[in-house]
């Protein structure tokens, strides 16, 4: 799928990224650490198991990932991470929560001729 495939399926993709962005920031500069030490750490606060692969292409960035295996993070800032990056629910869950297109399923698109 091209780039604008994506922007038209997901429009608000960008702006899902820049609050992230911008939550890693703040928590960052609240605990005095880096922006990667902080996803690092919130990743693995996660409910749901996660193994991020760690890119490291020099010591340094290793030993800052290392750091954040002692970096606690409050229950504001997870609920923080987590409310940033929250994605709203799409296809295919808005086929079943929404009678519009429940009944395009369901009747083909003929609901609106159907004769009651």
């Amino acid at each position: 799928m091209t780039n604008e495939g994506v922007k038209a399926f997901y429009p608000e993709r960008e702006q899902r990224a820049a609050r992230m962005i911008s939550a890693v920031k703040a928590v960052s500069e609240q605990v005095g650490r880096s922006m990667a030490q902080v996803a690092l750490a919130w990743l693995r606060n996660r409910t749901a198991p996660v193994i991020p692969i760690i890119g490291a292409r020099k010591v340094s960035q290793l030993q800052d990932n290392l750091a954040s295996l002692d970096l606690v993070l409050s229950a504001e800032q997870l609920k923080s991470l987590d409310g940033a990056s929250r994605i709203e629910p799409r296809i295919p869950s808005v086929i079943f929560t929404t009678e519009r297109w429940f009944r395009a399923i369901r009747y083909g698109g003929t609901w609106d001729r159907l004769l009651l």
